[in-house]
């Protein structure tokens, strides 16, 4: 009787095991956040790391990336300022970077930030860095990014780009350097190609994108 029912229990963990090894296992998760996923919505606008540009706020980048915000305000000396935030250990669906953040002020506004800055540092080739008073970080992260740069922790190859991008509607090559920027102005992408430097890709609001692309054509 025993040997029986040692004879049934194991032929039924057997079949178990033959039926567990037939079934189809639980299905992969598709990877999400990754650089070439670029979406185009109904308003012109673009949605690339699971953010709106021109919508999603500092806050919103924030939690996604799971580091704290590093906000500044850089300034030129011809007048030229902005305010960043810079992310400095970033991985998304396995793939690590750096990521700076450009967020949307009017130039009164900068003008504004920049005058009851806590703190100015000066920093090379005439430009300020200013560290923002509590009131103006606190209203920064609910201020909507506009530019996204991405920079990769390993650098990026033509074959690779062409083949998650697509062919590029124009290419520059910077006069000074060995830089060629690989520019979409559909997607608000351009991709920074360099055999001596880190590879960058710049993610704008392709209403914006005009303004990236200006200072290039000026060389």
């Amino acid at each position: 009787m025993g040997k029986n029912v040692f004879l049934m229990v194991l032929v039924g963990a057997l079949l178990a095991l033959a039926v567990a090894m037939l079934l189809p296992g639980p299905p992969r998760e598709t990877p999400i956040h990754l650089p070439w996923q670029i979406e185009r919505l109904e308003d012109g606008s673009t949605r690339v790391f699971g953010l709106t540009l021109g919508k999603s706020t500092l806050q919103e980048a924030e939690q996604l990336f799971q580091e704290e915000a590093v906000i500044s305000l850089f300034a030129k000396d011809d007048g030229e300022r902005v305010v960043e935030s810079f992310f400095k250990k970033v991985t998304l669906s396995g793939l690590k970077a750096k990521i700076v953040v450009v967020l949307d002020y009017s130039q009164p506004e900068l003008q504004a930030v920049y005058d009851r800055g806590a703190r100015i540092a000066t920093m090379g080739s005439g430009q300020r860095k200013v560290t923002l008073s509590t009131d103006d970080v606190r209203d920064a992260m609910q201020r909507p990014i506009v530019t996204i740069t991405y920079l990769p922790s390993a650098n990026l190859d033509s074959e690779l780009i062409e083949k998650r991008f697509g062919a590029p509607e124009r290419k520059i090559q910077e006069e000074k350097s060995d830089i060629v920027h690989w520019l979409y102005p559909e997607l608000g992408l351009d991709i920074v190609l360099s055999d001596e430097e880190k590879d960058v890709l710049q993610y704008t609001m392709p209403s914006r994108f005009d303004q990236l692309v200006a200072p290039l054509e000026q060389d």
